[in-house]
């Protein structure tokens, strides 16, 4: 008589069939939510770099970083003045060689230092507008980015500033705020192609060599005559800089201009 092999284990080989069934067919929901999560987080990465983009390098407005020429001409410009301890031998120096620069001067130190301003306009350079306290304008609402303009505009028109007035914003902050401000006035920033990091170093040696280094025809070049927060910071090296730069730029057959004397 054949036993049942299996007596008593009936309940045990049923558990263990259905326990190996198949689960039925479809999406687990708890990998549908983490692949959501994903979607959004890489949606709201790009969207917030998209963002930042936009803020910082605003795709409106005019931005001159070079002159509109492929001729060996170079414009010379300085910032944060005036200052008298050196813009007034810088004046000596351009004198000198019969070259006209740029000032981007910061309003109330032209109101502090009116005689310097006026040289500077006797002589023959151009005068920028370079807020009038020199903030990181960039970082301020539209509202006041206005007013740093304006005020500036209205001390240089009162000192005997003709003609156009060039803006550059403080360390060249051109982000959406400023942009918008000069947008709504059909106005351009005038930025730069060859920084001299003059305010790292006032080694004349190491100054010169970075600028002549980058310099090409049309190349904007930025240097000091003063300090945008500290208005005792030396600046001779910038001076002397100066001097051999316009010396070997020369030799190079570069002439040089001021900004509006290249239309854009």
């Amino acid at each position: 008589m054949l036993k049942n092999v299996n007596k008593g284990k009936g309940p045990v080989l049923t558990g263990f069939l259905l326990s190996r069934r198949k689960k039925p067919l479809g999406k687990n929901p708890s990998n549908k939510g983490k692949n959501m999560k994903s979607i959004i987080a890489a949606v709201s990465g790009v969207a917030i770099v998209g963002l930042l983009w936009v803020f910082f390098k605003p795709p409106f407005g005019k931005n001159i970083v070079h002159l509109n020429t492929n001729q060996r001409v170079v414009a010379l410009t300085y910032d944060d003045g005036p200052s008298p301890p050196y813009t007034d031998p810088l004046l000596d120096v351009l004198a000198k060689h019969e070259v006209k620069a740029t000032f981007f001067m910061i309003g109330n130190r032209v109101e502090q230092h009116p005689e310097t301003v006026r040289r500077v306009i006797a002589e023959g350079h151009q005068i920028g507008n370079h807020s009038y306290s020199h903030p990181l304008l960039g970082l301020l609402p539209p509202s006041q980015v206005r007013r740093e303009i304006e005020r500036t505009d209205v001390v240089l028109r009162q000192i005997g500033v003709k003609g156009e007035i060039v803006f550059r914003a403080p360390v060249l902050t051109r982000f959406l705020p400023v942009a918008w401000v000069l947008a709504k006035r059909d106005r351009a920033h005038v930025s730069c192609n060859v920084w001299s990091w003059d305010w790292v170093t006032q080694n004349p040696d190491r100054i010169t060599k970075t600028v002549l280094k980058k310099v090409k025809p049309g190349s904007i070049i930025v240097l000091h005559d003063g300090k945008g927060v500290y208005g005792n910071a030396k600046r001779l090296g910038t001076v002397e800089a100066t001097d051999r730069i316009i010396t070997a730029l020369k030799r190079e057959g570069y002439t040089f201009v001021r900004v509006s004397d290249v239309r854009q």
